[in-house]
């Protein structure tokens, strides 16, 4: 993964060092660092003997030391994990900061936890000798960079587009992610490159689509269809916040395609270039020709708007979601439309 910014990197590089604290809310990404040490510090000959698994509330300081300053058996090393070091107290951890300054060579001790208190003395500490890892979940636009990753992991390749289509479609989970590049490397076999094609008959899913319905209803200012598509994504619950970062990529895709139209890019070459599907491309060429540039830039102006809220309005996430459909919506209302609604009342 070191071509993206890899949040791993650090840990795929080398001997393991003396001491790692690994937190964060993505726990794909801190169990799969906790396999990587795990690799690297045991051989697997003598694992059973060199390995030793504690709860940090449990154990406490004593029996984390004892663990950590008893000596490998017939290995270069021993791994201590630490889970849920996290709910340790101050005083507990402080109990641990001498053995911080000179840690067992012959030892790796990790630590596990979702969050920590960086003022607090134990980590100030820490940050000397050992390594501190952070690894919380991933923006929309940097899981087409994780999927090439995995795919590199496996010996195969993305074609354009087919990275961020993929992402589109099974979204930030990255288990789910790493699974379909797998089942995706099987499936394109030999041949080693994974096409758009490939993934539309390998995973199925109906995020793409159901984006390109209610950007095209956005579009077409069908506010009905577009609030009862929001309605379906809603039901299985599609995060507010994705779903206005599908929308906003959707608005980027006609904006690009009016520029690849303006530019006489042949159309076999659009949906490689968009990212979409061969099948979606008559479709956005369709809505990018119906907006002009001052209504794509109202659209972004509403998407920030309402990301924005999501991140600081006590709003309901749905409810904000809704009031953007009805915003975009509503720039769709044509002045003669107005006058005949004027003249009905």
């Amino acid at each position: 993964m070191a071509g993206s910014g890899d949040p791993l990197a650090q840990l795929r590089q080398g001997d393991p060092g003396p001491l790692y604290f690994i937190y964060g809310k993505e726990r794909f990404l801190v169990d799969r660092a906790v396999d990587l040490v795990r690799e690297k510090a045991l051989d697997p000959r003598t694992r059973d003997f060199n390995y030793e698994l504690l709860y940090g509330k449990e154990a406490g300081a004593s029996r984390i030391l004892q663990a950590a300053r008893t000596l490998p058996m017939m290995a270069k090393r021993r791994l201590i994990l630490v889970r849920d070091a996290d709910e340790m107290k101050a005083d507990e951890l402080a109990g641990l900061i001498p053995y911080l300054s000179n840690p067992a060579p012959e030892t790796c001790l990790v630590f596990v936890g979702e969050k920590i208190d960086q003022r607090i003395k134990f980590f100030t500490e820490f940050k000397k000798k050992g390594v501190l890892i952070k690894l919380d979940p991933l923006y929309e636009r940097q899981l087409p960079g994780f999927v090439r990753d995995e795919a590199r992991l496996k010996s195969v390749s993305f074609e354009a587009g087919a990275a961020e289509l993929l992402s589109d479609e099974i979204g930030a989970d990255l288990g789910q992610l790493a699974d379909a590049v797998e089942r995706l490397a099987i499936y394109v076999g030999d041949r080693k490159r994974i096409g758009v094609e490939d993934v539309e008959a390998a995973v199925s899913g109906g995020r793409q689509r159901n984006i390109f319905e209610l950007g095209n209803a956005v579009g077409q200012g069908r506010r009905g269809d577009a609030l009862a598509i929001l309605g379906s994504m809603q039901q299985v619950r599609e995060p507010a916040v994705r779903i206005i970062a599908m929308l906003t990529r959707h608005v980027r895709q006609l904006w690009k395609a009016q520029e690849l139209l303006k530019r006489g890019t042949p159309r076999n070459e659009l949906a490689p270039a968009l990212g979409v599907p061969p099948f979606f491309v008559d479709g956005i060429i369709e809505q990018a020709r119906r907006l002009d540039r001052a209504k794509i830039e109202r659209y972004h102006d509403a998407l920030y708007r309402a990301d924005c809220a999501i991140k600081s309005s006590r709003l309901d996430d749905d409810r904000i979601v809704e009031q953007l459909i009805v915003e975009l919506t509503r720039a769709e209302v044509r002045p003669q439309d107005e006058r005949a609604r004027a003249n009905r009342g």
